[in-house]
């Protein structure tokens, strides 16, 4: 299952030496495999997906969909790929005292000292495997990783070790935002797709967060069953009151680090193009309601008896 063998024995260490950072317009991003002008790691992207964590809280009616409430509350062992600041962890280890939780992740911008008792933090890369037995985790959550995985990625090294430190009979859940909305104006529509063909230059997949399910199905078909997907639309812009006032302060803070390699796209000045995003705020997004999708799925992993079967 996937393309590394099983580490027995293993402990909690990090697989990263050296990592190379660089510096664009002041901002600091991984200079890694996992890295890209997309992924920042400063306090303002920490800022950022902090506020995104408490939309998909709310949107989602809490951190988790998958039905695993109730192993949490009793005691299991839950892993997080990609955790940044470490926010998702920290609520769920307060709230399940009884759990233990990992986080994992490129940059060290998780809590060292004060954090709780059932809380461990690892710097590592996905890329270079985890760094866990397999069927270790009762759990695993990954979240907001399209952006900065290949679909190549995905398929050959994230989702088989998701797959191979996870249980069997349990749950992993992904959590993303798509990046595509519905009922865009002329204005954002433009953006939307100067945005999209650099992602696609980048050699990413700009509609990953929608294709997380058909992935699933594709790339590992004996292996995760009951897939679920949730999707939640929600307004942007000041017309949908607080909630539309929020997603449109994260969307602007997104497309604004965005500046200079949108601005090539569109072939305008950096003064032009934040005067687009203005418009857009002001005037776009109150006129035409659009709406971001942000996208819960979860599957279980099936028994090794169950795969023997199948493959007989």
């Amino acid at each position: 299952m996937g393309n590394f063998v099983s580490k027995k024995n293993s402990s909690l260490r990090s697989k990263i030496c050296n990592i190379q950072y660089k510096y664009i317009n002041g901002r600091k991003y991984y200079d890694e495999e996992i890295a890209n002008d997309l992924t920042p790691i400063d306090i303002e992207e920490i800022d950022r997906t902090q506020a995104q964590h408490y939309i998909f809280k709310h949107m989602f009616d809490g951190n988790v969909s998958a039905p695993v409430k109730e192993s949490l509350s009793s005691g299991c062992k839950v892993l997080d790929v990609g955790c940044g600041s470490g926010i998702w962890i920290l609520e769920l280890a307060t709230e399940n005292p009884k759990s233990r939780f990992v986080g994992v992740d490129l940059s060290p911008i998780f809590p060292d000292q004060i954090k709780p008792a059932n809380t461990t933090f690892v710097q590592t890369n996905i890329l270079h495997g985890l760094p866990f037995d397999d069927n270790e985790f009762d759990y695993v959550h990954i979240g907001h990783m399209c952006l900065a995985l290949t679909e190549e990625q995905w398929q050959n090294i994230v989702i088989p070790e998701l797959i191979r430190v996870t249980k069997p009979f349990c749950y992993i859940e992904f959590s993303e935002t798509d990046i595509i909305c519905s009922s865009a104006g002329p204005i954002y529509t433009k953006i939307i797709d100067s945005l999209q063909q650099y992602i696609t230059s980048s050699g990413l997949n700009p509609g990953g967060a929608r294709l997380i399910s058909n992935w699933i199905n594709k790339y590992s078909p004996n292996q995760l069953i009951n897939i679920n997907e949730i999707i939640k639309k929600q307004p942007l812009g000041l017309w949908g009151g607080e909630l539309g006032k929020l997603n449109y302060e994260i969307f602007l803070e997104f497309f604004k680090m965005m500046t200079p390699s949108l601005c090539k796209y569109l072939n305008i000045t950096q003064d032009e193009y934040l005067k687009l995003l203005n418009n857009c705020k002001d005037y776009e997004w109150d006129q035409y309601k659009p709406r971001i999708h942000y996208i819960r799925v979860w599957a279980m992993k099936v028994g090794n008896n169950r795969i023997e079967i199948h493959n007989n």
